[in-house]
């Protein structure tokens, strides 16, 4: 599972070519490179700058589709999704690779690799899993507890893969007395965590939480994708780059198998911001 739109028939769909020398893959974002303008899409940068003031690039879609034909095929062993790579700049003239099924304005005799698109636009809801660095296998660490508050309000673990920022960050209980509960971080460590209301009862030594920075319950948060945009990368440590978004649903309930569903803020569809 990569990115994926929660409410799909909401959204435009249509063909675009691949830029030059790309590879796109089914569940990533695309965008198009706003200092730089060419002719096709390519995998969503990650964040430069605080919400993306940097490098600026707009969220274009996500890829649903693409026009390779049977015997051009092919599946990435990495992100377990088929995947489709440009000609060079140049080359499609002299290609003998067949890409065709595209729909629309465009000619089905081109030579170009197009991909398949759900737009997206600051109202669209999106499903990212959550990775540790790597997709597929690194997940979100599970902590355990080495010493805990008895009022319920904070705990010591093992070391988290980054600190979090104040305030943007969820602690998740998986066993205790307070197995299930969402509590938002106001500290800023990769071992100590509080947060401002109580559990229903003290964590315990030994109970396992999970830990995951930037991002909230519900609400304004902070986020970072991998290079190939197909995942938020839980590792990313947000305090000089991240993409600001809003959290409909944290769900850290199943492991291996956490989500969050979310949409950009508005600013990030602003192509020439200051």
């Amino acid at each position: 599972m990569a990115f994926t739109i929660v409410h799909p028939d909401s959204n435009q769909v249509s063909w675009v070519p691949v830029l030059a020398a790309d590879i796109c893959y089914i569940g990533q974002l695309v965008s198009i490179d706003i200092a730089t303008p060419l002719e096709g899409v390519s995998p969503m940068p990650v964040a430069a700058g605080h919400n993306n003031t940097t490098n600026k690039d707009v969220p274009m879609g996500v890829v649903i589709g693409m026009n390779a034909t049977a015997g051009n095929l092919a599946t990435s062993t990495t992100y377990s999704a088929q995947q489709i790579t440009a000609e060079a700049a140049g080359a499609a003239v002299t290609s003998t690779t067949q890409f065709r099924g595209v729909e629309g304005p465009w000619s089905r005799g081109d030579k170009l690799a197009m991909v398949k698109i759900h737009h997206i636009d600051a109202t669209t809801i999106l499903r990212a899993p959550l990775f540790d660095t790597t997709y597929g296998t690194a997940h979100p660490p599970v902590l355990v507890t080495t010493a805990s508050g008895a009022d319920g309000l904070d705990c010591i673990t093992a070391a988290a893969t980054v600190a979090t920022v104040a305030n943007f960050g969820t602690i998740y209980v998986r066993t205790g007395a307070n197995m299930g509960l969402y509590r938002t971080l106001t500290s800023a460590s990769d071992t100590t965590h509080t947060w401002l209301q109580a559990m229903i009862a003290a964590v315990a030594v030994n109970d396992s939480v999970m830990v995951v920075n930037g991002l909230r319950p519900y609400g304004p948060c902070k986020m970072q994708i991998d290079a190939e945009a197909m995942f938020i990368d839980t590792n990313a440590a947000l305090t000089s780059h991240n993409f600001w978004i809003h959290v409909r649903r944290l769900d850290l309930s199943v492991a291996g198998k956490e989500y969050v569903e979310f949409r950009f803020d508005t600013d990030n569809f602003c192509a020439f911001r200051a």
